[in-house]
């Protein structure tokens, strides 16, 4: 394996400085001597290729309580052998998920000015997590401490398999087959995200069987397609690695040529800082700046007051059901972004309706009730509570159920409209990333009867579809 690195590597003009080596859960077989195995074996290719000590990176999560401890004993073995281009990342104590700083580096020997360095570090990080605490994938410890699968925490596979309704266990064999027919090679973001989705795309697609790497390359040659987002595509067309390309490769780009040509054409303004307004802080220049549109309309509601902020310290309000929150609730609200420990308390009195029909709102701050009216959105549209989007009625010709989760951003149809397969259905937006529907073959020639589903406005999210929601319901033409 690491010959081929090497290779790869000079036959692009490349030397080949650093490789990585991730642990896929803190499993029984990640050791100290089991790990320094490993870089002694790639570090006598490169001696033998007659090539510097590369550096070798130790992704290393800890999910058992002993990461840092392999670690530590990891650097006094690279130590004892001379190897001093061993990296391990680490991050601040008890932090939950990465090793133990203060346990990693009493192998190494830091300065006094180093440690002090190290202290302040941790106790900033620490501050800073408990302002993003709504992140709860940092305590949500879901793997095995014996599991081989690859993945971690609720907030990575695990939540998206259990949102596609599928079995967890075989997500990490549908990414190997994924790999094998698409070899991007790649263990880091977006290339990781890409073997995850291409994972998904033929665990969820009938037309494969077994899910095989033959299977899926017979499936790619005989014109066969896969519910995959449009940057995957692009990331497929632009192969920006060093693995040679595959022949489905190219074959799944021409067989979905109009979503790869769709993709292709969303070109967005890039946002610079001539851009941006010069009231923005140098927080709110880094967001707007890294994550563009969607970080410039944020750091813009930031400004105006408009965000929701301030609830990063109450996660049970922000993400719960609306009109859900239970009276006598206490939480805290950030009151300046600034400075974390500037918070208030508050505690939620409970719902409550107007003379005018208004959803009425009580709260408590600091001994006096605030009551905030607003007005009743379900009223204002007439609209009839509801449980959520149908479910598709199971062998129902003429019901199409939603196969990947996600929100639905908007139609591609009108009711009326006579459907012709592979053309476009609708758009959702999954696993972050849009991904365009097309109309599937045995619904070719039928006639749009009902859209039964809302898309995404600017006022309001879209639907969240569930896989077997009704996504349309069809007639005869």
């Amino acid at each position: 394996w690491t010959g081929r690195q090497i290779d790869m590597f000079e036959a692009a003009g490349l030397p080949l400085q650093q490789l990585r080596i991730k642990n896929p859960g803190q499993g029984v077989d990640w050791t100290s001597e089991a790990i320094w195995t490993h870089v002694k074996t790639i570090r006598s290719v490169f001696q033998e290729r007659g090539l510097p000590d590369p550096v070798v990176y130790i992704h290393n999560h800890d999910f058992n309580g002993m990461g840092a401890h392999i670690g530590a004993e990891c650097f006094r073995k690279a130590q004892a052998e001379g190897f001093s281009t061993l990296v391990i990342d680490s991050a601040y104590r008890k932090n939950g998920t990465h090793n133990d700083n203060t346990v990693l580096t009493d192998a190494l020997s830091l300065s006094t000015e180093q440690q002090e360095a190290l202290i302040e570090y941790n106790y900033n990080q620490q501050m800073i997590e408990e302002v993003l605490c709504r992140f709860d994938s940092r305590t949500s410890q879901m793997t095995p401490w014996n599991s081989d699968w690859a993945g971690g925490t609720e907030g990575s596979d695990i939540r998206i398999a259990k949102e596609y309704g599928l079995d967890v266990r075989k997500i990490n064999a549908a990414k190997e087959v994924a790999n094998e027919v698409f070899p991007l090679e790649r263990a880091v973001t977006p290339f990781s995200e890409y073997k995850l989705r291409l994972g998904i795309a033929l665990m969820i697609e009938p037309g494969i069987e077994p899910k095989t790497a033959d299977a899926v390359r017979k499936w790619v040659n005989g014109g066969g397609r896969l519910k995959v987002g449009g940057d995957v595509l692009v990331g497929l067309k632009r192969w920006e690695t060093l693995c040679p390309k595959t022949p489905e490769v190219d074959k799944l780009l021409d067989n979905m040529k109009d979503e790869l040509e769709a993709a292709m054409g969303q070109g967005t303004k890039l946002i610079k800082p001539e851009d941006l307004p010069a009231s923005f802080t140098p927080e709110q220049v880094h967001t707007a700046l890294g994550y563009q549109q969607k970080g410039l309309d944020f750091a813009t509601s930031q400004a105006k007051g408009t965000d929701l902020s301030p609830l990063l310290l109450a996660p049970q309000v922000l993400h719960a059901k609306p009109r859900s929150l239970k009276a006598g609730t206490s939480f805290e609200l950030l009151m300046d972004p600034q400075n974390p420990a500037n918070r208030a308390q508050i505690e939620f009195g409970g719902f409550g309706t107007s003379a005018k029909k208004e959803i009425v709102m009580n709260f408590m701050h600091e001994g006096v009730n605030l009551q905030v009216a607003m007005p009743d959105p379900d009223a204002a549209a007439g609209a009839v509570v509801e449980s959520g989007p149908r479910k598709a009625e199971v062998g129902n010709p003429m019901h199409m159920a939603t196969v990947v989760p996600g929100e639905l951003l908007s139609y591609s149809v009108n009711v009326g409209d006579v459907l012709s397969a592979g053309g476009p259905l609708c758009v959702l937006e999954s696993m972050k990333m849009e991904m365009k529907i097309s109309v599937p073959d045995e619904l070719d020639g039928m006639k749009v009867l009902d859209l039964p589903c809302k898309g995404r406005t600017k006022e309001k999210q879209g639907d969240i579809l569930a896989p077997g929601d009704l996504l349309v319901e069809m007639t005869d033409a």
